[in-house]
């Protein structure tokens, strides 16, 4: 996104004009009528920007001015969550700070607060009277999925979308179906994925982008030269949402490695009321230190949860399906363990190359609200 600064007036050339009679008479224009003219185009301008910034929507999106970010010291300059490439440092949620304006102590409260919705989903994915492949496949709520996904994971909720409708997919890889899928409902798509390379147009309803989803952290994939050596392009959802004019997202699926977590930092600098626009989440999450490294981590991935059930989400369906060998010997964070959410593995006798893993999961989210 480019930087705005606030509009500068420059002042008029010094010269001779020629009078609109034509006459060729030489004269100067009224200097106090023309500043008083500049004045009301200047504040008209910026009131009309401002309320532009202010509201989105149903829901108004705070303006953060701040005197300590210009280049010139005491400069002021206009931030916006969507227009500037500069994160907010305080959050606009009413209720949830950002983990980095919170004191050690306020940090520890909102972890353990957090710990406590993570154990009641998690009684929930990994019930114990049930095994790990049982975990596999867990219809948690009462929508009729879609049988014309979850072939390779990413189920949805029936029926099927009537135009006009539209998504946001990221994590393509190689398989394309999901949107494709999607496409042929009629429902236009945007798909994302740094790591691979595609068409522009997957479908006629459906384009594709080389751009990441953005994260806590650099990404593993990243990291291991999978879609080449330089950085990515990012954007967050909220942004992209924004970006592409989207007043609903009838489905939202998210599939890449590390952008879950980033989900709720990202709604509370840029827009709390993000998942309000959302009717359904299709969400992939992975839980080991290869992905989350902090206690950061595990609030925000906990924090995320608080903001579903607040926006009126019910888990339709759940899938633990465990992530690669060399993810899952990374191990855990204790504060995820303390909260009882599935992540680790067991070993695999006589498959050396694999584990019994845990730590990766999927799940299927239905707005109510």
């Amino acid at each position: 996104m480019m930087k705005r600064s606030n509009p500068s007036i420059s002042s008029p050339r010094k010269g001779k004009h020629l009078s609109a009679a034509g006459n060729g008479k030489k004269y100067t224009k009224p200097k106090v009528a023309m500043a008083s003219l500049i004045k009301v185009a200047f504040l008209l301008s910026i009131g009309g920007l401002i309320q532009s910034l202010r509201t989105d929507s149903s829901h108004n999106i705070g303006i953060d001015l701040g005197s300590d970010i210009g280049s010139g010291g005491g400069e002021s300059r206009l931030l916006s969550p969507y227009f500037s490439n500069i994160p907010l440092t305080k959050s606009l949620h009413p209720k949830y700070k950002l983990w980095t304006e919170m004191s050690t102590k306020e940090q520890d409260t909102a972890l353990k607060s957090v710990q406590k919705i993570m154990n009641k989903y998690a009684l929930l994915i990994a019930p114990k009277d049930k095994s790990l492949q049982q975990w596999q496949d867990i219809k948690q709520g009462t929508c009729e999925l879609d049988p014309e996904f979850g072939k390779n994971g990413h189920k949805i909720c029936g029926p099927r979308l009537t135009q006009p409708c539209s998504f946001i997919s990221f994590g393509i890889n190689d398989d394309p179906s999901f949107d494709r899928e999607l496409g042929d409902w009629g429902c236009r798509g945007f798909a994302g994925d740094p790591t691979v390379q595609h068409p522009s147009k997957l479908h006629d309803k459906v384009t594709f982008h080389n751009v990441g989803a953005t994260m806590l952290q650099d990404n593993e994939e990243r990291l291991i030269n999978k879609g080449g050596v330089e950085d990515w392009w990012m954007t967050s959802f909220p942004k992209l949402r924004y970006f592409l004019g989207l007043d609903k997202i009838d489905i939202l699926k998210i599939d890449c490695e590390g952008c879950e977590v980033a989900l709720s930092r990202d709604m509370l600098r840029e827009d709390p009321y993000f998942l309000s626009h959302v009717d359904q989440i299709s969400i992939e999450t992975h839980m080991t230190k290869t992905w989350m490294t902090s206690n950061e981590h595990v609030y925000y991935f906990g924090l995320l949860l608080v903001l579903l059930e607040e926006a009126g989400f019910v888990m339709e369906w759940s899938s633990i399906f465990g992530c690669s060998k060399r993810h899952e010997v990374a191990g855990c964070m204790d504060s995820i363990v303390e909260s009882g959410w599935p992540c680790g593995y067991d070993p695999w006798p006589g498959h050396p190359t694999v584990v019994k893993g845990r730590s990766c999961q999927e799940y299927t989210w239905k707005r109510y609200a």
